[in-house]
């Protein structure tokens, strides 16, 4: 008998404070395969408490927020949740970065150039591609 193939579909955080990158985001996981938005977060504190109730696969986060910044977010995500790929979003080149902000495994991508092809990308390679 043949089994109906459900395909899986990676469940995808968006966090950002702007609500309208948020949803330029959100709309670049619906057109992209594979992948779901899970949920929304306007800082790094609201991430944290969704990803204590909600398996994520990607956590997409903007680097400047107020409260817990991307960085320390960052951080703290990759100690709880390994798994996790966790991508920094910035209108910042990755040299402007803080020294050490890529060190706890986040990976990096800038703003303006993120789209359904990056995504696919950084799932399939775990971020070991440059942009």
């Amino acid at each position: 008998m043949e089994r109906d193939l459900v395909p899986v579909l990676v469940p995808v955080l968006v966090v950002d404070d702007l609500p309208s990158y948020r949803r330029a985001v959100a709309g670049v996981i619906a057109v992209t395969d594979g992948f779901e938005l899970a949920g929304e977060a306007a800082s790094g504190e609201e991430a944290l408490s969704f990803l204590r109730e909600h398996p994520v696969g990607v956590v997409l986060m903007d680097v400047n927020m107020p409260g817990m910044g991307g960085l320390e977010a960052a951080r703290l995500i990759r100690c709880r949740h390994p798994e996790v790929l966790v991508v920094l979003l910035s209108v910042a080149a990755a040299d402007d970065l803080p020294a050490g902000a890529l060190a706890g495994g986040a990976h990096y991508r800038h703003k303006d150039r993120f789209g359904p092809d990056e995504l696919e990308a950084l799932w399939h390679d775990g971020g070991s591609g440059g942009s």
